[in-house]
């Protein structure tokens, strides 16, 4: 299929999902107001995924090139399932999500505002078309704890995109007071420029665009999640003849009108059952963090939202419950991407970090809490999500350990060590139980499940 015929075909899906989705929900009577969280202290609807509870990660697939190509292929979509197997076998089937990067067209920013022309650099041999190589993947990550959806971006739109001329037409595009487009950031050569949120919604574009996403990959609803890339309220290259409370000098939209319609867009969302997570939470280019509407953010930073100002933050605010509003303990896209054949410093990182993330925000009656151990050094705690289960892990390593054992296990009479390793075959050692203790040798760096 040559480049021409799939530019019809995307802005045909854009037009065909526009039907689709209205049919469920009249996107005109969404509210953009202020959802005010305190009041509860819980999300305007419960999340479709517990967060606090999920380890977020992202892969990155693919680059384009400075003229709109395809630079560099990590990942193929049958690549995605190998390492979703491993980063599986390496967190002990811990529930997870993973969003793919560079998913669409010839990568990573690629064709945007455009959602539905799908990679075909990442196809499988054996498939027809990427797009059906993407719904095997999605299919069969689920035998692995996982969930995979979309790195998708909703403010960034490119000259090479098959949208660009209904969006300049429709002036979705923020421009200058004359009506030129005003340039925004250079992605890996090429220039960006930055969609008016609230003129998209208002000429029903937004909704065709998820809808178009939705028809074509019905899956994500399944899956509840998906990550907006860069949502940010203000722009991050601003035109100088923008003043403080606008958005687009063309049109004389404000910052708060885009904030409410990104109410409107996380909300759209949702009424198909989906969560929308970010890249970020509350930072210098937005002026809520709509707490309540976005479960999480990849660079979450518990101190920019004490010490930033933003949209009803309470004046002895302190810090926000993790099932309201987290982070992720692991983001695994560099090790991926740099070994994806040993994922060198995972087992380590999910040791030191989601082991206890985990274990912290687990809500449920801990017992015998003096056993446990979580320095940075050395940890020796419990994979909650997992029965009967511990992890013991050595920075430096010691030999001849003693460790206390939970009273559930009294009935026991030996355990088994089993090493934690991105590959299948391990080594497993048993170890006897004397009262109520097992005695652990751990090499530097090693890590190893410990089970009745």
């Amino acid at each position: 299929m040559n480049l021409s015929i799939k530019y019809f075909t995307a802005c045909l899906l854009l037009f065909i999902g526009f039907g689709a989705g209205a049919q469920h929900t009249d996107y005109k009577l969404i509210s953009g107001e202020y959802y005010d969280w305190k009041k509860t202290m819980k999300p305007e609807k419960p999340w479709r995924r517990d967060y606090s509870q999920t380890v977020v990660m992202k892969l990155m697939l693919c680059t384009r090139d400075s003229v709109g190509g395809v630079k560099q292929v990590y990942l193929r979509f049958e690549d995605v399932l190998g390492q979703v197997k491993k980063l599986d076998r390496i967190t002990i089937g811990i529930p997870k999500i993973i969003y793919l990067v560079g998913w669409q067209a010839a990568g990573h920013d690629s064709k945007y505002p455009s959602f539905t022309i799908v990679n075909d650099s990442l196809k499988r041999k054996q498939d027809r078309t990427a797009l059906e190589s993407l719904h095997w993947l999605i299919k069969e990550a689920r035998k692995y704890n996982t969930t995979v959806s979309l790195h998708i971006n909703l403010i960034d739109a490119f000259k090479d995109s098959p949208l660009w001329q209904v969006y300049d037409e429709n002036n979705i595009i923020i421009k200058d007071k004359n009506g030129q487009p005003v340039p925004g950031e250079v992605f890996d050569g090429m220039q960006s420029y930055q969609i008016d949120y609230a003129q998209e919604w208002k000429t029903g574009y937004t909704v065709k665009r998820i809808d178009s996403l939705l028809s074509m990959l019905p899956e994500l609803k399944e899956g509840g999640t998906i990550h907006v890339d860069a949502f940010h309220t203000i722009q991050p290259v601003r035109s100088k003849e923008i003043k403080d409370s606008i958005a687009n000098p063309f049109l004389g939209t404000t910052l708060q009108e885009e904030a409410a319609t990104q109410r409107k867009i996380f909300r759209y969302w949702r009424a198909h059952n989906i969560d929308v997570t970010s890249e970020g939470g509350m930072y210098w280019l937005r002026i809520d963090p709509f707490i309540g509407l976005q479960p999480m953010a990849w660079w979450y930073n518990a101190e920019e939202f004490e010490k930033s100002n933003w949209l009803g933050k309470p004046k002895d605010f302190k810090s926000l419950p993790a099932n309201l509003y987290t982070g992720t303990p692991m983001h695994a896209e560099q090790e991926v991407k740099t070994d994806p054949e040993n994922l060198s410093g995972l087992i380590k990182e999910f040791c030191t970090s989601v082991v206890p993330w985990y274990y912290a925000n687990n809500t449920a009656v801990k017992k015998d809490k003096q056993i446990w151990e979580l320095t940075g050094s050395n940890i020796f705690l419990p994979a909650l999500w997992k029965a009967n289960t511990i992890v013991a892990y050595s920075e430096n390593g010691y030999s001849n350990r003693k460790w206390k054992l939970p009273s559930e296990w009294n009935s026991f009479k030996k355990v088994t060590a089993t090493r934690l390793s991105v590959k299948k075959t391990v080594g497993r050692t048993v170890i006897p139980i004397v009262d109520g203790t097992i005695t652990l040798k751990l090499e530097p760096g090693q890590a190893v499940i410990i089970q009745p």
